[in-house]
């Protein structure tokens, strides 16, 4: 849904009441439409972003993605005015599932290297 920009699959996918935990959010995002606009504020940074998933698993109810981001930051990311530099960004989303949709999701990713990649942090070494 987020590397293609097909918002119009997140009912589908998504449970109304869907509560998203991201390291760049201090709260959780809660409901469909709120989970969107989070997410589209990334796509709309990177609006050639490609995500290529490198392996899933689960058990239950859960679901573990393995995926990698990449883009060019062209656009303004959450106050961040355009870099024009290309990123590449790892991260893990752990989805629970209730009824064949995403009740909850839990993302862990590379925000300390995204930031040092579009220059707003320096790297180290």
């Amino acid at each position: 849904m987020l590397g293609k920009a097909r918002w119009d699959l997140a009912n589908e996918i998504l449970a109304p009441d869907i509560v998203m935990h991201h390291p760049s959010s201090p709260q959780p995002v809660a409901g469909v439409k709120n989970v969107v606009g989070f997410l589209g504020a990334f796509r709309e940074g990177f609006p050639d972003m490609n995500m290529k998933v490198e392996f899933t698993f689960g058990e239950g109810e859960m679901v573990a993605v393995r995926w990698q981001m990449s883009g060019t930051h062209t656009a303004v990311l959450f106050g961040i005015p355009p870099s024009g530099k290309s990123v590449s960004v790892a991260g893990i989303s752990l989805l629970r599932f209730s009824d064949g949709k995403v009740v909850e999701d839990w993302v862990s990713e590379d925000s300390l290297g995204l930031m040092q990649q579009i220059g707003v942090i320096p790297t180290t070494g």
